[in-house]
Order: C-alpha cells, then structure tokens, then sequence
C-alpha cells in the first residue's frame, strides 16, 4: 500500500534539518520522502485467524531497482501483531520500525473480516480497514497525519499448507481526498507449525503517474505507480 509523499515533505525535512545523527542516512532518509513505503508490508492476515490465536508479526521490503539505494530496494522494516478476537473477525497492529530510526512514529491498526470461505476454486474473501498513523514527536496536531486503508483479499489453499492470494489496497489522503489503488499477490507457506513465511508484491499505487519526482519511475510499472516486494514471517504465540 501507498502512501503519498506530499503530507509528510515538512516532517521529513524537519527531522534532517535538525538531527545531525542521521546525516548518514539521508540518502535513505531521501527514499522515504519520497515515497513513503512504509505503510505496505506483508503483516496484514491474509485470513482471519481462529477466536484466540495470536501471531508476532514482521516484513521487510519495498520498492525494487532504486539505484540510489545501496542495496537497491527500500530496506522498510514493520513488526506488530494479530489477535483473532472471533473465528470471523481478527484485529491486527504494526510499528513502523524504521521510521523511528529516522525520529518519526508510524503506526497502523485495524481489523479483518472474513466475508466468505472458501469453497473448492471460489476463494476465500477477506475485507480488511484500518487507519495509518505518522508523527513526528513534539508535532503540533496539525502537522499529525492518518490515512485511512481498505482491502479486499481473495485467497487460495494450494495444499501442503500453502495460501495464494491476490487483492488491492484503497489508501485515501485525507488532505486532498485523493485515493490510491495498489493491487497485489503473493504466497503464504508454513514452515512448521508455529512459522510462516510470506511473500508479497504489490504494485502501489498503480493509479498514480510517478516518472517525475526523486525515484524518476525507476520502480514504476509503465509510468505508474511503485512496483514493491516484501518478505514476511508469522509465528504463533
């Protein structure tokens, strides 16, 4: 999922303008103006999961082939949790742990609702919302951000404990009101019975044109949008 640049220029700023530890890292600190990946990470259940059952969460990703990281993608790391409060219904909350290395909060919380199980090739569907939190300490509330995300997940169990799924997240900037489109797919496959792993790519915001700006549409698909991938883990409490 996407979250546009532009609400978060005077935080971003802000922070390196007046934190000289983290002259360092400003061309990473760059990356992050620009795009904000953050807020899109392969933590979100792709199910719900049973009343009671808890999982610790984690992802790191971002976008792909941007020459002006060193490692060539936006190292965004988020970790949080998910509770499954009923066998329909499951809440789920991440830190953004990067940005906190860069002096900024981001946070997300929300909750999953399975809409229909699946029934042999009729996938599973699952709706997720939730609100996408970023402050910078100190902040006046104005200066405070929240985006609201929706998604629709239709998913897939492709036997030895494996779940393919595709869906797309709907990110709206409340400042403008305007809205994000990022579809995506990817794999759940268990390791054990504790842990999984997770992969996802996702196309963020596929609807908006992104060739001008720092990334010059090194990770754009035709233009638009930021073609982004990410690893995850799960294991269960």
């Amino acid at each position: 999922m996407f979250v546009p640049m532009n609400d978060h220029h005077n935080i971003m700023h802000s922070m390196l303008r007046n934190n000289d530890v983290l002259r360092p890292f400003r061309p990473i600190a760059v990356i992050l103006l620009a795009l904000l990946l953050g807020a899109c990470g392969a933590v979100q259940p792709v199910r719900v999961l049973p009343k009671g059952e808890t999982l610790m969460t984690a992802s790191l990703g971002g976008a792909v082939g941007v020459s002006t990281s060193p490692v060539g993608f936006v190292p965004y790391a988020i970790v949080g949790a998910a509770h499954g409060v009923s066998d329909d219904i499951t809440i789920h909350g991440n830190i953004h742990a990067l940005m906190a290395v860069f002096g900024v909060v981001g946070l997300d919380a929300g909750a999953s609702y399975r809409v229909m199980h699946q029934h042999d090739w009729i996938p599973e569907v699952t709706a997720a919302a939730r609100g996408i939190f970023f402050s910078k300490p100190n902040d006046s509330y104005g200066a405070m951000r929240l985006y609201p995300d929706v998604s629709a997940t239709l998913s897939w169990e492709l036997g030895q404990r494996r779940i393919g799924y595709v869906g797309t997240h709907a990110t709206t900037q409340l400042s403008n009101g305007q809205m994000f489109f990022s579809p995506m797919v990817g794999l759940v496959a268990a390791v054990n019975d504790a842990w999984s792993v997770q992969l996802e790519t996702i196309w963020q915001a596929a609807n908006i044109n992104t060739q001008k700006g720092i990334f010059e549409g090194e990770s754009s698909i035709g233009g638009n949008g930021s073609l982004g991938v990410y690893i995850g883990a799960q294991v269960k409490l």
